[in-house]
């Protein structure tokens, strides 16, 4: 009965992390979609590409897709 407790003490703390992940992670993907639905030219004069969008949307939770983005924007 002990363990049980523990396990779920110590899920209950990792859910915290995931579910921002997981939070920020679909208010990008939001962002993105509105930024993919716009023709090349404009992502070109807002300084992203089609394909560094779609390399962002793919990356994993942990990995933060709005630092990748900026890394890959072109000034």
């Amino acid at each position: 009965m002990l363990s049980i407790k523990s396990n779920d003490q110590i899920n209950g703390l990792n859910i915290l992390p995931w579910m921002r992940s997981y939070t920020r992670r679909q208010q990008f993907r939001r962002m993105a979609m509105s930024l993919l639905a716009e023709k090349d030219d404009v992502l070109s004069d807002l300084g992203y590409e089609r394909r560094h969008l779609y390399g962002a949307m793919n990356l994993p939770l942990r990995n933060d897709a709005a630092r990748y983005l900026e890394q890959h924007r072109r000034v």
